[in-house]
């Protein structure tokens, strides 16, 4: 249920229930400290008077100014001396027994019954209280007067003094706080509540800001970007990252359109061609050399064939099923492999060296290391004017292969751009001749699958493309 509410309303009652935990444990605490602080404030009390009660007693002095707590004093029989306090002053009726028998100093029970007497015990029993003891020598300076206001002869020997701790000012601290408790306990947790609410609901507006520009852009509105708040906390930085990604997104759509366009544009040269030779060779079939047709539509098909598998070698590149089985590859042993299968083909035109002296173990897929060393060798075959070369060593930081040949090279400027799909520098040659123009592209998407790269570096003459991978 808590997971259908909003995040603002999750939050202000957490905030509201834990402040309400809080203070009630604050509350009951508080409470109870004063309590024990009154009691305490009480014990002082009695044991001052009790001490105050047997020092006066003692001298001859009148007791009816001892009268803040109730207090007896007994004699050694257990007969009431004298007797004093709220309790049988102001809240008890009934005259206490004349005796009473022997009392330990803790037995509150005992004192009450005797202090309060038969009529007022029931009103009474509700408190509960400590008693303190003074004992002392009865004085022989002692005079009392009895009803009539005549000296009574007085009696000498051992007395107690017993002051009962009552816990009625403490009681009346608990009710005087009782109210504030339950209602303020409440008041505060309910304005913890409503300052989480506010609070969240201030901290959430960039938020609802970014929610609302996101679904704003769609596909044609790539361009827009979401408020970046200025306090710089996190929500700045998930702004900043959100446009960031929008950047790359943008960015990646405007490369697919352009990638479309120019395989759109790849794709329409060989098929006009191949449609406009047939048309034409339909069109005059007792003047057409059906041969010289034939292989003029094959070699169009033909590159729209290896024009088709390099784009659907980019698109799929991105997905690792497509990869193969990633295992330890010696790069000396693919270089000396399609230096092999090249070398009939080029005949005496081009001189095609291997320079790999000794194994070059790398980690990665067979077949796309394969296919970045043979578009390398296409494009330098293409281009060399007498030689090529291949060479492949190991190095402090990793594994190199290079494939350098002795054409026009590549101009300093054109050295990153010539990586980008459909790339060609001399635009004047003929697409035939001179590729699709997928081939260094797909090179430069293996090296960096493979967490290398691949480069033009400076030579001399002509062209040096140096690939640089992890070892094994």
């Amino acid at each position: 249920m808590l997971g259908r509410l909003s995040t603002r309303l999750r939050t202000s009652l957490a905030a509201g229930l834990a402040a309400l935990l809080l203070l009630g444990v604050g509350a009951w605490w508080l409470r109870g400290h004063m309590y024990d602080a009154q009691l305490e404030a009480a014990e002082a009390d009695a044991q001052a008077q009790a001490r105050e009660i047997s020092s006066g007693f003692k001298h001859g002095q009148q007791l009816a100014d001892y009268g803040r707590l109730p207090y007896l004093v007994l004699d050694s029989d257990g007969r009431v001396l004298t007797m004093g306090g709220p309790l049988t002053t102001q809240h008890l009726a009934g005259d206490p027994p004349a005796t009473v028998p022997r009392l330990a100093p803790d037995d509150w029970q005992s004192v009450q019954r005797i202090a309060i007497g038969p009529a007022g015990e029931a009103a009474a029993n509700r408190y509960s209280g400590r008693t303190f003891t003074a004992p002392g020598s009865w004085s022989p300076l002692l005079r009392q007067n009895d009803e009539n206001g005549q000296p009574v002869k007085p009696m000498v020997g051992p007395f107690t003094v017993y002051v009962l701790a009552t816990p009625f000012a403490a009681e009346a601290s608990l009710h005087t706080i009782d109210p504030v408790l339950q209602a303020g306990v409440p008041a505060a947790a309910l304005l913890v509540a409503l300052t989480a609410w506010t609070a969240t609901s201030r901290a959430l507006r960039p938020v609802e800001a970014i929610r609302a520009e996101l679904a704003e852009i769609g596909e044609h509105r790539l361009d827009r970007r979401v408020p970046v708040p200025p306090a710089g906390d996190e929500l700045t930085r998930m702004a900043r990252t959100t446009n960031a990604t929008l950047d790359r997104l943008e960015r990646s759509a405007v490369q697919q359109q352009r990638f479309v366009a120019d395989a759109s544009h790849e794709l329409r040269s060989p098929i006009a061609a191949l449609r406009t030779n047939l048309e034409v060779s339909l069109a005059h079939p007792d003047r057409t050399d059906w041969p010289a047709t034939t292989r003029e539509a094959l070699t169009s098909v033909e590159r729209l064939q290896q024009l088709t598998e390099d784009l659907l070698f980019l698109a799929r590149g991105a997905h690792p099923a497509t990869a193969g089985r990633l295992t330890a590859v010696d790069l000396s042993a693919v270089l000396r492999e399609l230096a092999d299968q090249y070398r009939p083909g080029l005949g005496a035109r081009l001189a095609l060296r291997v320079d790999a002296p000794e194994a070059v173990p790398v980690h990665g897929s067979r077949l796309r290391l394969h296919r970045l060393v043979r578009n390398l060798l296409d494009n330098a075959q293409r281009h060399a004017s007498t030689e090529v070369v291949l060479s492949a060593r190991r190095t402090a930081h990793g594994c190199v292969l290079e494939v350098r040949d002795d054409g026009p090279g590549v101009p300093p400027e054109d050295r990153e751009r010539i990586f980008e799909p459909f790339t060609r520098l001399d635009e004047a040659r003929s697409r035939d001749s001179g590729g699709s123009g997928l081939g260094l592209a797909i090179a430069a998407d293996i090296a960096t699958r493979h967490g290398g790269t691949l480069r033009v570096a400076h030579a001399p003459r002509g062209a040096r493309f140096v690939l640089e991978l992890p070892p094994a």
